[in-house]
């Protein structure tokens, strides 16, 4: 019997990695779960909360640009510890589709659903942006189910200008508006494939040559003011910022969260006391380093 194939994809920051862990939490199945992090750090890969053994990371790079050196191995991986299911969650920049279709090659599998997920708040800007519009769009070709995340955040004007562009990408895809990935489980159902309906792939991008990726790794806490002076700072080529940071002001090590101008700082009891972050911007010339040094000189 086939083993289904859930792909997970989005934008960077779209909610990906909550909505994985909704289903984890929810499904009695025995799930491996595969995570791709564009970024040099796999964030996400520590943050996915499946069983033991059932999480394998697909680091350095997008999946979706190297599939036999990525997934292909990774499932080999899972298939070995005997799941009912399998949960793929794509790169930030990858192409969802390219994924499911690497799965349909295995005969032990089957491609159960492609659930694309969209920031509400930034949707329509990302698709108006000449560096990164192109990736985005192509993230809904092929998709199931869009789930349009963040939608709390989102102004009306917002959330219409957001409808409009996914009535023109996805014709005739069910979109449900979520906050915080909270979707009803029940519609990860599928009744058809919109990957057999959509049309060839006209090109192989490679999203490493588009996209720089930093990291920072510190043993030396950081001044609360100094990163909030950084992130208030950050220009809009930065996309996404995620890791681990160690405050001066605070016992626990933090765990920041950072998208299209939006933030958040929550305990991360269990991380190692180092601040390690991992960004991924339109520029290739950003350095999280560089930033923050900015933003030391400018405080003293």
């Amino acid at each position: 019997m086939s083993i289904p194939v859930t792909v997970i994809g989005g934008f960077l920051g779209s909610g990906k990695t909550t909505l994985v862990n909704r289903i984890l939490a929810a499904s009695p199945a025995r799930t491996a779960v595969l995570v791709n992090d564009f970024g040099e750090i796999n964030v996400d890969f520590d943050l996915v909360k499946a069983g033991d053994d059932l999480t394998f990371e697909l680091s350095g790079g997008c999946i979706c640009c190297s599939m036999a050196e990525g997934v292909g191995p990774a499932i080999k991986s899972a298939l070995k510890t005997n799941p009912e299911t399998i949960l793929i969650e794509a790169s930030g920049v990858g192409e969802p589709r390219r994924i499911a279709e690497f799965a349909l090659l295995d005969p032990a599998l089957r491609l159960d659903m492609i659930v694309t997920l969209a920031n509400a708040t930034a949707l329509d800007r990302q698709i108006r942006d000449p560096l990164i519009g192109d990736t985005v769009a192509r993230q809904f070709d092929g998709a199931d189910l869009i789930v349009l995340n963040h939608a709390d955040a989102a102004r009306p004007d917002a959330l219409t200008k957001a409808h409009d562009i996914l009535r023109r990408l996805a014709p005739g895809r069910r979109v449900i508006e979520t906050v915080e990935a909270d979707l009803p489980l029940d519609l990860l159902t599928a009744t058809s494939h919109a990957i057999f309906a959509a049309g060839p792939l006209e090109d192989d991008t490679d999203h490493g040559s588009i996209y720089g990726r930093d990291r920072f790794e510190s043993d030396t806490p950081i001044p609360v003011e100094t990163l909030e002076a950084m992130l208030q700072a950050l220009p809009q080529s930065v996309l996404r910022l995620k890791g681990w940071v160690l405050l001066s002001e605070e016992p626990e090590v933090m765990l920041l969260q950072y998208v299209a101008g939006r933030w958040s700082l929550v305990p991360a009891p269990d991380a190692p006391r180092l601040t390690r972050l991992v960004s991924i911007a339109s520029d290739p010339d950003f350095t999280i380093a560089e930033s923050l040094k900015t933003q030391a000189f400018s405080a003293s």
